[in-house]
């Protein structure tokens, strides 16, 4: 079985959900007045609500590896400087297996992303136990500056006004696999 078939995560993907999930839930109670009425709690909440699945793949013979430590502007690179394959920037958070680590690596990243809702990343190997949710941003202003660029996710001023009052119409493009179809909602 494929996990490209609906109903089945990886368990990468399983791995990477559960992080998530713990860490919406280590959100502190007493936090909650802060963000009463708001559309999210958190990042984690927003992802684990609205995020989108993709598939690693390898990337093209026409395009090259790029600088460890710069996921965000190397996902928007990607997608610039190959038209071409008519990719969209995401973000969220992938998991990588570290060679020589048991545990593997959550963290917050950036990938491009094909019409087909495959994750083409610029900046880790594809090979081994990798995943990626996130949200695949369609409005290209959206995405970071190539030189200087940063997350989306991860600057105040984006994030709160998100967390505040939710993502905005046509942000979003509807690519990979939702979320929703393979886990049920924080209870």
């Amino acid at each position: 079985m494929t996990t490209e078939q609906t109903g089945y995560l990886s368990r990468a993907e399983e791995e990477l959900i559960a992080y998530l999930r713990q860490a919406a839930g280590a959100i502190a109670p007493n936090a909650q007045p802060i963000v009463e009425g708001w559309a999210y709690t958190s990042q984690y909440d927003l992802l684990l609500r609205e995020g989108w699945l993709f598939t690693p793949a390898p990337l093209p013979a026409e395009a090259q590896r790029l600088h460890p430590g710069f996921c965000f502007t190397n996902a928007a690179q990607l997608a610039n400087d190959h038209p071409d394959l008519q990719l969209t920037y995401a973000e969220g958070y992938g998991t990588a297996q570290i060679v020589g680590v048991t545990q593997a690596l959550h963290t917050p990243h950036g990938w491009a992303v094909t019409a087909e809702g495959l994750a083409l990343d610029p900046t880790w190997p594809h090979e081994g136990s990798i995943a990626y949710l996130g949200l695949p941003f369609a409005d290209s202003s959206m995405w970071p500056h190539q030189l200087f660029g940063r997350s989306l996710l991860q600057e105040p001023p984006f994030l709160h006004d998100v967390l505040r009052c939710g993502l905005p119409d046509g942000l979003l493009a509807d690519l990979g696999r939702p979320i929703y179809e393979y886990v049920p909602p924080l209870g």
